[in-house]
């Protein structure tokens, strides 16, 4: 018996375990393994467990991470069924693909087409922002063309033997080239666009712009307790920037507070003159719907205008699409705005960059982080700021907030532009 299939399966595993590693670049390279081993394979049954193996393997922390998120109202096999079930529908593309440029469809297919690609995780094409950093669609599109190449110089049947002919050197050499482009940008990377002298893709901090990490836990129902929880935030948020001298622009967690009249005025009290806040919020829409969002929020000029709260605040941002199922649920509507009425947050579908202090800005909130469609529309606009904010209370020891921040390494990577990160544990 072949050892292929079983070697092939372990290895697929090993590579979606990767990305759980708190290396960002090891999980998008070896996701590379993955899409190679699979048309390796002889028979569909065989592609799909390989394919499986790698997508079980990658995201196993949804079965703590559901069980925590929804507490009580959670069973075991709901977090099973959301884990298997993702990862079986995910793999199934993968037993047509027996040729490398069937794989490049698949990977497209599972990341722009719904429903797969609201659950596309641990996504190959996140491999573009580790070997063409700061090319954008261009690095897209050379990553295709890696994978055609291997196709035309036909690997899998020839078992790697050469034939000599001008074909063949030719795209042996078109292979090189790219190999030599990669080498290029990941040299040139070291110093991303817009960037302070000195400044090192997500080991900075752009001139004035800050990303603030709380660790304030979810919201509650007890109104003494989310008290408690707003004054840590303001008190958390004020001790971090005494250490930080020239912030103008704040960044803070998603989902902190809901857009709540009371909560805007007691956060704009404690806004230094100056500084922009920009904080993760609920912002009620309508009965049973909200979205989760990015509010950009100053010092008042008056207590008293404060106090009337007068107009919106301004929303900048919002989550192109939840986490679905727990939060985007349109076939479920409650009444209210609050958990206890069964709210539901809306999706919006595209996140159009903004400019905040000169600089074109575009964000990418918590859930959105894992999903390559989002991010392409990220790199089609090629913004020169990204921020990232998450609220990963509910995953501490899953793995999911490592894949996250490893994803998000990525896809910035490819886009060329500095982060700007703010969680909250």
């Amino acid at each position: 018996m072949s050892l292929r299939f079983p070697l092939s399966v372990l290895l697929t595993a090993l590579c979606g375990a990767s990305w759980m590693l708190p290396v960002h670049w090891i999980g998008p390279l070896l996701s590379l393994i993955f899409v190679l081993l699979v048309p390796l394979q002889t028979r569909r049954r065989f592609r799909y467990l390989v394919a499986l193996s790698y997508y079980t393997a990658g995201s196993v922390g949804l079965l703590r991470g559901v069980a925590v998120f929804f507490d009580a109202h959670a069973p075991m096999w709901e977090g099973a069924f959301l884990w298997l079930g993702s990862a079986a529908l995910l793999s199934a593309g993968w037993a047509f693909a027996d040729q490398p440029w069937k794989a490049l469809i698949v990977l497209l297919f599972d990341a722009l087409i719904p429903p797969l690609a609201f659950f596309d995780w641990l996504s190959p094409l996140s491999s573009a922002g580790a070997l063409f950093p700061d090319m954008g669609l261009a690095g897209l599109a050379a990553l295709g063309t890696l994978f055609l190449l291997v196709d035309d110089l036909g690997i899998y049947k020839r078992h790697l033997m050469v034939l000599d002919t001008f074909e063949i050197r030719l795209q042996w050499g078109m292979v090189a080239t790219l190999a030599g482009i990669a080498i290029l940008a990941n040299g040139l990377a070291a110093q991303p666009r817009n960037a302070p002298q000195g400044c090192r893709l997500h080991s900075c901090r752009l001139q004035g712009w800050l990303g603030v990490d709380l660790d304030v836990g979810e919201a509650r129902q007890s109104i003494l307790t989310n008290q408690a929880r707003h004054t840590a935030i303001v008190r958390e948020t004020l001790a971090t920037l005494r250490t930080h001298k020239g912030v103008r622009v704040v960044l803070l967690p998603e989902s902190l507070e809901t857009d709540w009249a009371g909560n805007i005025w007691a956060i704009q009290r404690a806004i230094p003159r100056g500084q922009t806040w920009l904080v993760g919020m609920n912002v009620p829409r309508k009965p049973g719907l909200v979205t989760d969002s990015i509010v950009a929020l100053q010092a008042a000029a008056l207590p008293a205008a404060a106090l009337r709260h007068e107009g919106p605040p301004q929303i900048l941002f919002s989550s192109a699409f939840p986490v679905p199922v727990s939060m985007w649920h349109p076939w479920s509507r409650g009444t209210g705005y609050t958990k206890s009425t069964n709210v539901g947050y809306s999706a919006a579908w595209w996140t159009p960059a903004r400019k905040i202090e000169g600089r074109r800005t575009w964000a990418s909130i918590c859930y959105d982080q894992l999903l390559p469609f989002v991010w392409i529309e990220g790199v089609l606009q090629n913004p020169q700021v990204v921020l990232l904010t998450n609220n990963e209370w509910w995953a501490q020891g899953t793995g999911i907030p490592v894949i996250q921040r490893n994803t998000a390494w990525a896809w910035a990577r490819l886009i060329g532009a500095p982060a700007i990160e703010a969680e909250n544990a």
